[in-house]
C-alpha cells in the first residue's frame, strides 16, 4: 500500500489505476457521501416542486415550508450512515467493495427524485432501475478522474451554499413580512382588536350551549352570556379548507379554487390581507396542518403564520427516503394480516408511521404560541387580528395525556384502540351501536377538553387586560356525523345539519346587552364583512355577505325575531379523491348543494337531481323528507329556483384533477 494512503485508495492488484476516489482517506469518503446526500436532497426538493406544479393533481404539499432545506439535511445524514457501511465494506474488500460502494452511492443519488416524480412505481423497482443506471454511468466517471475530482472540489461548496440559501429563505420571508407590516400605516389609537377562534370539527349539536344533553361547553356557555349566540349558523362546506376559505373571503365555495386537492388562490382578497393594509398586525396559529397550513393559501395576508412545528419528526416525514419505506412496511403489514385473517402486524406498523405524525399540535400549544406572540412579538402600537385554529376535536379522538375523559374512557382493548386511531378509515358497515357510542363518547371528551382550553386562553387574556378592547369570535368550520343518517360518518360526506350546523359566539369589547340569542339563519361567509364593520373599516371593503353586527345591536327583546335575510348556501363534493372510499360505504358520491332559510333546509344531488327537504323547526334531526309532500311544494320550488340562481346551474367545484 502506498505510504500515506488508506485502503479506500488501494490500487488494483493488476497494476491498473484504481477507480477514482474524489477525496482520499476515510474522512474524505464520508465528506463525499455527505455532499452526495445534500445533492440528492436538492434534486428531491426540485422534483417535489416540479411534480406538485405540473404532474400531481394534488397541489397541497402536506409538509412544512422548511422542507426545502430539511430534506437535503436528512438525506445527507442518511448518506453518511450509508457511507459508514460502504466504507467498512471497502476496508474489508478493497477492490470489490469500492466498485460496489460507488455504484450504490450513485444509485441513491438519483433515487429520491425518481420516487417523487413517479410515485406510482414501487420503490424497489426504482432502486433496481437506479442501480442499473449507476452500473453504466460510474465506469465512465472512473475514467475521468481529474474532471470528477475538480467537479467535486468546486461543486461541494456550491451545494452547501444552495442548501444554506434555501434554509435562510423561509426566515428571510418572515422577516420581510414583519418589516412590511411595520412600515404600513398605523390605525387610529384605540382601534379594537379581533381574535377569531376556529374550533375545527366541533358540531353545534354536541355543545351544551345548543342544548346538548352533556355539559361539553361551560366556557362557551359563559362567553355567550357575555355576548351573542347564533343558533342557526351554517358552514359553506362540510370540511376544513373550503369552509375556512369562505370565512376569509366572504365567498361561496363555487366561487373559490379551494378544494380537496387545490389551495385557495389569490383571485379573491382575504380578510387578513385587507386588515394588514389597514395597518393591523395579523397572526395565525394553526393546529390543522393538513388543510390550514402555508400550502393551503390561507396564510395570505398574515404577517405571522405558525403552522408546522420545526421538529425532527417533521423533517423525516418530508424526506421520501424515510416516508416511502415506512409506507412500504405498512402496506406489507396489511397484506400479511389479510392473509393471516387477523391484525397481528398492522398495529405495530401503524405505530411506526405515527412516529412521523408527532407534529400534531394541541390547543395548549396553540395558546402558548399566540400568547408568546402577543407578549413578545406583536408591534405594541398596532391593533391586531389573530386567527387561532384548534384541532383537538378532529379524528383521531384522543384527549391529550394531561386531559380528562369526562364522558368516555381511554381504549382498553385492541378493538377500542382501532376505533380510536383508525376511525376515519374503519369499515362502518358492521359497526355495533356500542362501537359508535364509544367513538361519540371520545369525541365529546375532545370537545369538552377543547372548551376547557378556550377557557384557559380567555383567563390569560383577561389577566393581560386584552379583552376590554377586543372582539372575541368563536366559531367552528364544520360539524361531525356519527351515523345519524345511514352511511354518513365523519365530515365532508353530506350536507345534513350534523355537518353544517356550527356555533358562532361573538363577545364585543363591551356589551350593553349581553346574553343575546340570534335565531336568523346566517353563514360563516358573513364573517369578513362583519369583522370589517366591527372595526369601522367598511370604506373600501369589497367583502360580500351580510354583516352580523346589526343582529347583535341592542334590541328591546332578548331573543331577536326572524327577519328577512339572504338564503344560506352550502356545497360539498363528498370524499377526498385521494381516499375515495373513506367509510367503505360511499364511493364517488355526487356533488351536493344545500340551501337554508329560516326553518327549512333543502339538499340536492347534482347528478340525479334528487332532492330532500326538511322542516328544521319540527324535524331538527332531518329524519322526515318533505320533498314529496304537496303541502311543501311551494317551499321546494322556491328553494330549488333560488339554489339554481346562486350556483348558476353549476355543481360545487370538483377541483381540477380530483377524479370526480
Amino acid at each position: 500500500m502506498t505510504s500515506g494512503r488508506t485502503p479506500l485508495d488501494h490500487a488494483d492488484p493488476a497494476g491498473a489505476p484504481a477507480p477514482a476516489v474524489v477525496v482520499p482517506g476515510w474522512l474524505g469518503f464520508l465528506i463525499l457521501t455527505f455532499g452526495c446526500g445534500l445533492l440528492a436532497g436538492l434534486l428531491e426538493v426540485g422534483a417535489v416542486v416540479l411534480h406538485k406544479r405540473f404532474l400531481d393533481s394534488n397541489h397541497l404539499y402536506g409538509v412544512s415550508r422548511h422542507f426545502v432545506w430539511t430534506v437535503p439535511l436528512v438525506d445527507a445524514v442518511l448518506f453518511l450512515a450509508l457511507g459508514i457501511v460502504l466504507g467498512a465494506a471497502i476496508l474489508a474488500w478493497p477492490v470489490q467493495g469500492r466498485r460496489v460502494a460507488f455504484r450504490v452511492m450513485a444509485a441513491f443519488l438519483v433515487l429520491p427524485a425518481l420516487l417523487v416524480v413517479v410515485p406510482q412505481v414501487y420503490g424497489i423497482a426504482w432502486l433496481i432501475v437506479a442501480l442499473g443506471v449507476a452500473i453504466r454511468v460510474v465506469p465512465v466517471l472512473e475514467r475521468r478522474t481529474e474532471r470528477v475530482r475538480r467537479l467535486f472540489v468546486w461543486g461541494l461548496p456550491v451545494v452547501i451554499l444552495a442548501v444554506g440559501a434555501l434554509a435562510s429563505y423561509p426566515f428571510a420571508a418572515d422577516h420581510y413580512r414583519c418589516w412590511r407590516g411595520a412600515s404600513s400605516m398605523v390605525p387610529a389609537p384605540g382601534s379594537p382588536n379581533v381574535i377569531l377562534l376556529v374550533l375545527d370539527t366541533v358540531a353545534a349539536d354536541h355543545l351544551g350551549l345548543y342544548g346538548y344533553s352533556r355539559p361539553t361547553s361551560p366556557t362557551l356557555d359563559e362567553l355567550a352570556s357575555r355576548g351573542a349566540r347564533f343558533d342557526a349558523a351554517r358552514a359553506t362546506w362540510s370540511w376544513t379548507l373550503p369552509s375556512h376559505a369562505g370565512m376569509f373571503t366572504g365567498r361561496w365555495s363555487h366561487e373559490l379554487s379551494a378544494g380537496w386537492l387545490e389551495p385557495l388562490d389569490a383571485a379573491r382578497p382575504t380578510l387578513a390581507g385587507y386588515l394588514a393594509q389597514q395597518g393591523y398586525a395579523t397572526a395565525g396559529f394553526i393546529a390543522n396542518t393538513l388543510y390550514c397550513a402555508w400550502d393551503s393559501g390561507l396564510d395570505r395576508g398574515f404577517t405571522t403564520y405558525r403552522d408546522f412545528p420545526l421538529t425532527a419528526s417533521g423533517a423525516l416525514k418530508a424526506a421520501v427516503l424515510v416516508s416511502r419505506p415506512i409506507e412500504g412496511v405498512q402496506t406489507a403489514a396489511r397484506w400479511l394480516d389479510d392473509w393471516l385473517g387477523f391484525p397481528l402486524v398492522t398495529p405495530k406498523a401503524r405505530w411506526l408511521g405515527s412516529l412521523l405524525d408527532a407534529d400534531r399540535k394541541d390547543a395548549a400549544t396553540v395558546n402558548r404560541q399566540f400568547l408568546h406572540w402577543l407578549d413578545h412579538e406583536k408591534p405594541s402600537q398596532r391593533p391586531f387580528f389573530a386567527f387561532l385554529n384548534y384541532y383537538d376535536a378532529h379524528y383521531p379522538y384522543q384527549v391529550p395525556p394531561t386531559g380528562i375523559h369526562r364522558f368516555g374512557v381511554a381504549p382498553r382493548t385492541a378493538r377500542e384502540a382501532e376505533l380510536t386511531l383508525n376511525w376515519w378509515l374503519i369499515d362502518k358497515k358492521n359497526l355495533a351501536p356500542s362501537e359508535i357510542g364509544f367513538a361519540r363518547d371520545l369525541y365529546d371528551d375532545c370537545v369538552a377538553h377543547l372548551d376547557e382550553q378556550v377557557g384557559r386562553l380567555v383567563d390569560a387574556l383577561e389577566l393581560r387586560n386584552i379583552l376590554r378592547n377586543t372582539w372575541l369570535i368563536v366559531v367552528a368550520d364544520h360539524g361531525e356525523s356519527f351515523g345519524e343518517h345511514e352511511g354518513v360518518f365523519c365530515h365532508g360526506m353530506s350536507l345534513y345539519q350534523t355537518e353544517l350546523h356550527v356555533p358562532i359566539v361573538i363577545v364585543p369589547p363591551a356589551s350593553s346587552q349581553p346574553g343575546q340569542i340570534v335565531s336568523q339563519t346566517v353563514s360563516l361567509r358573513d364573517l369578513p364583512t362583519s369583522i370589517v364593520e366591527m372595526l369601522g373599516l367598511e370604506r373600501g371593503s369589497t367583502f360580500p355577505g351580510t354583516s352580523l353586527v346589526s343582529l347583535i345591536k341592542p334590541v328591546d327583546a332578548k331573543v331577536n325575531r326572524l327577519q328577512s335575510l339572504p338564503q344560506v348556501l352550502s356545497e360539498v363534493v363528498p370524499n377526498n379523491p385521494l381516499d375515495s372510499d373513506r367509510t367503505r360505504l360511499m364511493v364517488k358520491p355526487p356533488p351536493l348543494v344545500s340551501l337554508a332559510e329560516p326553518g327549512w333546509s333543502y339538499i340536492r344531488r347534482e347528478d340525479s337531481w334528487s332532492e330532500e327537504l326538511f322542516h328544521l323547526e319540527n324535524d331538527p334531526g332531518e329524519s322526515h323528507d318533505r320533498s314529496q309532500d304537496p303541502a311543501a311544494r311551494r317551499v321546494l320550488e322556491r328553494m330549488r329556483d333560488a339554489t339554481s340562481r346562486l350556483i348558476g346551474e353549476r355543481p360545487a367545484p370538483a377541483v381540477a384533477g380530483s377524479g370526480h
